[in-house]
C-alpha cells in the first residue's frame, strides 16, 4: 500500500490540495451570504475564512520547500559523488601506470565497470527525484570504429545496479547499431544534422506513429516492450577538432551511448524533457573521460603483452 501511495503522481496531489482549498473557500461564501444578517457571526466567519486561508497558503509554500530542499538535498549530493569519483578513478589508474602497477586487462574492465555502475546510480538517483518514477541506466560501448554504420557493433558495457537482472540475458552477443533506432537516429538522422540524442516519452505510441508511416520502431531486445516505455539516449562524444585538430564543424567522435528508460510513460514528460536530457548529457560528459582513459590504457596493457 506504501508503495502504491508513493506512485501517485505529484500533479494529481497538488491538484487534490488546491481542488480542497477552493471548496474550503466557496463553503466559507455560502456561509457568509447565509448569515449576513447576523453582523457579528459574519465577522467572526470571515476571519477565521482568512485565517484557514492563510494556513492554507503557508501550508502549501512549506510543502514546495520541503520538495525543493528534498530534490536539491539529492542532487548536489549525487552529482557532487560523480565528480569525486571520477576524479578518484582517474588519478588512481594514472598513478598505477606511472607505477609500473597496470593490472591485467580483464582487472581493468572490471574496476571501471564498478566505477562507472555507481555513476550510473548516482544518475538514476537525480532523476528518480525530480520524475518520482523509477529510472534505470547502462553504458552501451562501440567495439571497434567503423567507415560505415552498418558495421558498427555496441556491447553493453555496464548497467545501474537497479537494473532488472533478466535486462542483461539477450546481451550476451554484441548488438548492431543500424538495428536499434535509438542510436541510429543520433549517428544518421533522417533529416541529415545530428540530433545529438534520442528521446520519447512513450515508445509504444511512438512505434504506431512510425507504422502508419511504414516503418517501426527497431530494438535488438526482443522483449523491449517489457522493460522500458520512456527512454532518454544520449550519445558518449567529443568534437573531433579537439582530439585530432581537425577543422571540421558538428563532427563528433562517439565511443558509446549512455542510456537511460523507465517503464513509466510519465517518467519523462515532454513539458520536462529538455531538463532530463540536460542532465543526463552532463553525465555522459563525464563518462567520456573515463571511457576514453580506459579504452587508452587498455591499449596500452594489450600492447606491453604483446
Amino acid at each position: 500500500m506504501k508503495e502504491k501511495l508513493n506512485n501517485i503522481p505529484l500533479w494529481f496531489i497538488n491538484i487534490t490540495s488546491v481542488v480542497s482549498g477552493v471548496i474550503t473557500i466557496i463553503t466559507s461564501v455560502i456561509n457568509f451570504i447565509a448569515l449576513y444578517k447576523n453582523r457579528t457571526s459574519f465577522i467572526w466567519l470571515f476571519i477565521i475564512a482568512v485565517i484557514s486561508f492563510f494556513i492554507l497558503l503557508i501550508c502549501q509554500i512549506r510543502k514546495y520547500q520541503k520538495l525543493y530542499l528534498d530534490g536539491l538535498k539529492v542532487a548536489s549530493f549525487n552529482y557532487h559523488k560523480l565528480t569525486h569519483d571520477s576524479r578518484d578513478i582517474y588519478f588512481d589508474v594514472m598513478k598505477d601506470h606511472k607505477q609500473n602497477n597496470d593490472p591485467d586487462t580483464k582487472t581493468l574492465t572490471n574496476l571501471y565497470r564498478v566505477y562507472l555502475s555507481s555513476i550510473l546510480n548516482y544518475l538514476c538517483n537525480v532523476l528518480e527525484t525530480y520524475c518520482n518514477q523509477k529510472v534505470s541506466c547502462c553504458v552501451k560501448i562501440v567495439t571497434e570504429p567503423k567507415d560505415r554504420i552498418e558495421d558498427i557493433y555496441l556491447r553493453t558495457f555496464c548497467r545501474s545496479n537497479n537494473s532488472e537482472t533478466t535486462r542483461g540475458k539477450y546481451e550476451t552477443d554484441l548488438i548492431k547499431l543500424c538495428e536499434n533506432t535509438d542510436f541510429l537516429e543520433i549517428v544518421n538522422p533522417v533529416n541529415g544534422l545530428s540530433m545529438n540524442c534520442f528521446y520519447q516519452q512513450n515508445l509504444l505510441e511512438y512505434d504506431k506513429k512510425l507504422r502508419k508511416e511504414g516503418k517501426y520502431y527497431k530494438n535488438s531486445n526482443p522483449n523491449w516492450q517489457n522493460d522500458y516505455i520512456g527512454t532518454i539516449v544520449v550519445p558518449i562524444q567529443i568534437e573531433q577538432n579537439k582530439l585530432y585538430g581537425s577543422k571540421l564543424k558538428n563532427v563528433y567522435h562517439v565511443i558509446g551511448f549512455l542510456c537511460v528508460d523507465s517503464k513509466s510513460d510519465s517518467a519523462f514528460l515532454d513539458r520536462q524533457a529538455k531538463f532530463y536530457i540536460d542532465i543526463v548529457k552532463s553525465f555522459a560528459d563525464i563518462i567520456f573521460m573515463l571511457l576514453s582513459q580506459y579504452q587508452h590504457y587498455l591499449k596500452k596493457i594489450i600492447h606491453n603483452n604483446i
